[in-house]
């Protein structure tokens, strides 16, 4: 169980209904914050991990699958950084349940706001690049919040911690 916590201008265009409870997250990677990230004409979705800042890109597309698409780009993401199969699963299947709430944490607005500036330059360089490319360069970004350590390394010691 996680919260998805949306920015006020993400809400808007989901029309989804908000969880006023607090729940405490039961996965690795905590609850995800996400956005609309906007590159010129491409319009996107980055969520973020509120505690590894680990980022995952999605394609706004449709908002009624937004979600589903985050899970399914997370393990692309993971399976791509080389973690092992079974933590994977353990975390993925510990995101089945979800609510959807409003963001908590300036720090963590703070944080994803910073990689979004990453994202951009990046996408801006690398027109072409995929949306697991550009999760996969956010993931080696030094980070303050954590040290200055990488989201994947952050990530990959809580789900060993959790699941291993």
């Amino acid at each position: 169980m996680y919260t998805v916590r949306c920015t006020r201008r993400l809400l808007r265009r989901m029309r989804a209904d908000i969880s006023h409870e607090e729940l405490v997250p039961s996965t690795a990677l905590g609850d995800w914050y996400a956005n609309q990230l906007n590159v010129g004409s491409i319009r996107l979705v980055h969520f973020m991990s509120d505690r590894s800042l680990l980022s995952v890109i999605v394609p706004f597309k449709t908002v009624k699958t937004v979600t589903d698409r985050h899970i399914v780009a997370l393990r692309e993401l993971l399976e791509e950084l080389g973690l092992d199969p079974s933590l994977i699963g353990a975390e993925l299947n510990e995101m089945q349940s979800r609510s959807i709430g409003k963001t908590q944490s300036r720090s963590a607005l703070g944080s994803m706001r910073d990689l979004a500036i990453n994202a951009w330059w990046f996408i801006d360089r690398n027109p072409q690049a995929s949306m697991l490319e550009i999760a996969y360069q956010l993931a080696e970004v030094p980070c303050g919040p954590l040290g200055m350590a990488y989201p994947r390394e952050v990530a990959a010691t809580l789900m060993v911690e959790r699941h291993g």
